[in-house]
C-alpha cells in the first residue's frame, strides 16, 4: 500500500484514542501517516485526556503540524484523508466540507444527529468520488467478532436472548459541555447507546419492530433500555449516562444461545456449556480504531479494494434505527414496526 497521510479535525479525547492507533501505524511500518492535526484550542495539543475507554496515555506531537485554524491547515498541508473527531453536532458539516475539499473522511460516530443528515454525507460523498468511513468501532473488535463468528457458524445452535449494556456517567470533558446539550449530543441514545444498536443490527440483520423506554434527566434519553424484536428471539440493550461520577465505563453481553450461555465481562469472555461446565474463550487482539482506519486506507490504495463492513449506508441505517427507539420510548415504550 502507498503511503496516505491524514490529518486530523478535533483532538480532544477521542481524537486521543484515534491517535494511538497511528502511533501503532508507525511502530509496525504501516505507510498511514498523521501529519496535521488542527483543534480550535491550543491547549489540546498538550493535554493528556482520560475517557470512559480507560486510563490517559501520554503521547507524542513530533513530525505533527498542529492548527487552530482550518483553511490555514488547507492550504499549507498535502493530505489525502481526514479523521474528523469533532462533536456530534459538527459531524455533517465538516465531513460535507471536507468531501468537497477532495478528502477521503473518517467521522466518528454518530454519523450524524438524524437520518437526513446521514444521507447529505452520503450524497457528498458520491457526488464528489470519495470515501467515508464512520467510526462504527465494535464493528473492528475482537469481543464482538468472537460472537459473530459464533454466531454464523451457528457454534451453539439458535440465539435464545441477547442481552447488551454500556453504561457510566455522563461526559464531563467535552467542548463546552456539549454532551449535556441534546441537541447537540443526542443524549445517551445517540452517543453511547447507538454502539450497542450497531452491533445488534452488525450480528443479526434488521429486527422485525423496536421498543424502548427511557429516563431524562440532565440530557433527554440519558438513560435508555432497547429492544429489538425478530423472528425467534429478542435481543436487549441498556445504555445509561445517569451513573454517579467517579462511576467505572462497563460494557458487556450475555448470549444465551440453545447449547450455551456467552458472557462478556470486562475484558474476558466466558463460555457457560450446558454440561455445567465453562472456559474461557481465546480470541484475538486488535486495536479497533487502528483496524477501521486500515481498512479506509486500503479502500483509497487498493482499486480493488471494498468496504464491506462498515459502510456510510449502514451507519445511516444505526442512526434512522436510534431515532426509532427514541419515538419509541417517548410513546412510553410503544412497539414501532419498521
Amino acid at each position: 500500500m502507498k503511503e496516505i497521510k491524514v490529518a486530523m479535525l478535533g483532538f480532544g479525547g477521542i481524537a486521543k484514542s484515534h491517535k494511538r492507533a497511528y502511533e501503532l501505524f508507525e511502530k509496525e511500518g504501516t505507510p498511514i501517516k498523521l501529519v496535521a492535526i488542527c483543534d480550535i484550542d491550543p491547549e489540546q495539543f498538550t493535554k493528556v485526556q482520560e475517557i470512559n475507554l480507560g486510563a490517559a496515555h501520554p503521547y507524542s506531537m513530533d513530525g505533527i503540524a498542529t492548527y487552530t485554524d482550518l483553511n490555514e491547515m488547507l492550504s499549507r498541508e498535502d493530505f489525502e484523508m481526514v479523521d474528523i473527531c469533532l462533536p456530534s453536532y459538527l459531524h455533517k458539516e465538516y465531513t460535507i466540507r471536507m468531501l468537497e475539499a477532495g478528502k477521503h473522511v473518517m467521522c466518528e460516530k454518530p454519523m450524524a444527529l438524524c437520518e437526513a443528515d446521514c444521507k447529505e454525507m452520503i450524497e457528498a460523498a458520491q457526488k464528489h468520488g470519495k470515501k467515508l468511513m464512520i467510526g462504527q468501532c465494535l464493528r473492528f473488535e475482537p469481543q464482538y467478532l468472537y460472537l459473530k463468528k459464533l454466531i454464523d457458524n451457528n457454534t451453539f445452535g439458535k440465539v435464545r436472548y441477547v442481552n447488551m449494556s454500556r453504561i457510566s456517567a455522563l461526559p464531563l470533558w467535552g467542548f463546552e459541555r456539549w454532551f449535556q446539550d441534546t441537541e447537540r449530543s443526542g443524549g445517551c441514545a445517540m452517543d453511547l447507546h447507538i454502539h450497542d444498536v450497531d452491533m445488534i443490527r452488525f450480528l443479526f440483520g434488521e429486527p422485525e419492530s423496536v421498543s424502548a423506554v427511557a429516563v431524562d434527566s440532565i440530557t433527554r434519553w440519558q438513560y435508555i433500555n432497547s429492544r429489538f424484536f425478530y423472528d425467534g428471539f429478542v435481543a436487549e440493550a441498556t445504555g445509561s449516562w445517569l451513573e454517579p461520577q467517579g462511576h467505572p465505563f462497563k460494557a458487556g453481553y450475555r448470549v444465551n444461545f440453545e447449547h450455551a450461555t456467552v458472557v462478556l465481562e470486562g475484558s474476558e469472555i466466558t463460555v457457560y456449556s450446558e454440561d455445567g461446565s465453562s472456559y474461557k474463550a481465546e480470541y484475538g487482539k486488535a486495536n479497533r480504531m487502528a483496524e477501521e482506519i486500515r481498512l479506509l486506507a486500503k479502500t483509497i490504495t487498493e482499486p480493488d479494494a471494498v468496504n464491506t463492513v462498515n459502510t456510510p449506508e449502514s451507519a445511516a441505517s444505526t442512526v434512522a434505527l436510534v431515532e426509532a427507539l427514541r419515538r419509541s420510548a417517548d410513546l412510553c415504550g410503544a412497539k414501532i414496526d419498521l
